[in-house]
This record gives structure tokens, C-alpha cells and sequence, in this order.
């Protein structure tokens, strides 16, 4: 049973490989790296910033009326996520947010 096992295992240059590219393939769609090791790495995608600036000029302009926007905006706004990418002994890439 356990040679069987030890067939299905991958390499740790091939489970590095996928690894690597898992990465790319979220640093494509917007994610930074924030740390790795051989078979993990953990993403970040950061949210939006409100310009706090902007609003208090535009609710001044608006007599107060804008403030309820600027309330939602603050409120709602995209706030930074994590991904986790791992390689297990298979070879099998594994993605948790």
C-alpha cells in the first residue's frame, strides 16, 4: 500500500512548478504576493480607498444631501481579501480564500 502511495506522490520541483503556476495565474487577475514558502503562498488584493476629501467637498456643495452617499460609500466600499494557495504531495493545487 504504501509503494502505491509513494507512486502518486509528485516531485518537490514539480509541486514547486505548480505552485508557481497557481501565482501567475492569480497575479494575472490582480492579487499580490504577500508571502511564500516551497508549496504555499498567500495573496492579497487590497479594496479601494474612499477619498474622504472629495466627499466633504461634495456634501458642502450639496448643502448636506451628499453625506448619506458618502455614508454608504465608506460603508460598503471593497475591503482587502486573502487567498491561500497550497501544493499538496499529489501535485493537487488547492485555493482557499
Amino acid at each position: 500500500m504504501d509503494s502505491t502511495l509513494e507512486t502518486l506522490t509528485v516531485s518537490a520541483e514539480k509541486r514547486k512548478s505548480s505552485l508557481a503556476q497557481a501565482i501567475a495565474n492569480q497575479v494575472r487577475q490582480g492579487w499580490s504576493m504577500e508571502s511564500q514558502s516551497d508549496f504555499q503562498a498567500v495573496l492579497v488584493k487590497h479594496g479601494t480607498k474612499t477619498n474622504h476629501l472629495l466627499h466633504l467637498i461634495l456634501t458642502l456643495l450639496t448643502l448636506g444631501l451628499w453625506v448619506f452617499v458618502w455614508i454608504g460609500v465608506a460603508l460598503f466600499k471593497k475591503r482587502e481579501k486573502h487567498l491561500v494557495i497550497t501544493v499538496d504531495e499529489f501535485g493537487n493545487t488547492n485555493l482557499q480564500r
